[in-house]
């Protein structure tokens, strides 16, 4: 009896060396890989910006507009930013096309608190004489893509409408 005593003890310790060392390595593992694999590999963070609408719905003149107005927020270089609008048609009932980014032809380099931004007419093609723009059905993204990351995803910063209140 006194033998099988003696080997229980004697695998008791190899066990638990093997144990530890194998749970320090993986703990060495998982260490490295966080510390040297993924510090290169964080996105870009998008702007966080406040942008109120101002939708006017008259379809006299030059048609329907939309003012968006930068009220507060980080501060966005114009060259990351672009507008992007989808269904918006004339009056009679055609799809239109943007023509120039509105970011690009009205705000300063730097756009901060105060900035505004007018879509309207004159931007889009294929709305004739006598027509107006419609914007009821449109969807506007402003669109955020950071310049000096090439490979990193492009972030929407506002919509309108907001989806929850469209009807």
């Amino acid at each position: 009896m006194n033998r099988v005593w003696e080997r229980r003890r004697g695998v008791s310790p190899v066990i638990g060396i093997v144990l530890l060392v194998g749970i320090a390595a993986i703990l060495a593992a998982t260490v490295g890989a966080f510390a040297l694999g993924f510090s290169d590999q964080r996105p870009a963070q998008a702007p966080q910006v406040a942008i109120v609408a101002d939708y006017s719905e008259r379809t006299t003149g030059n048609g329907e507009y939309l003012n968006l107005t930068f009220r507060s927020g980080d501060t966005v270089s114009r060259d990351n930013l672009s507008v992007a609008v989808s269904g918006a048609e004339s009056s009679d009932g055609s799809d239109v096309a943007m023509a120039a980014d509105p970011i690009q032809a009205q705000v300063p380099a730097r756009i901060t608190s105060g900035t505004q931004v007018t879509i309207h007419r004159g931007q889009f093609t294929g709305v004739g004489g006598g027509e107006h723009l419609d914007l009821s059905d449109a969807t506007v993204r402003l669109v955020w893509n950071p310049a000096d990351e090439p490979t990193s995803e492009s972030y929407v910063v506002y919509r309108w409408p907001d989806p929850s209140r469209r009807n």
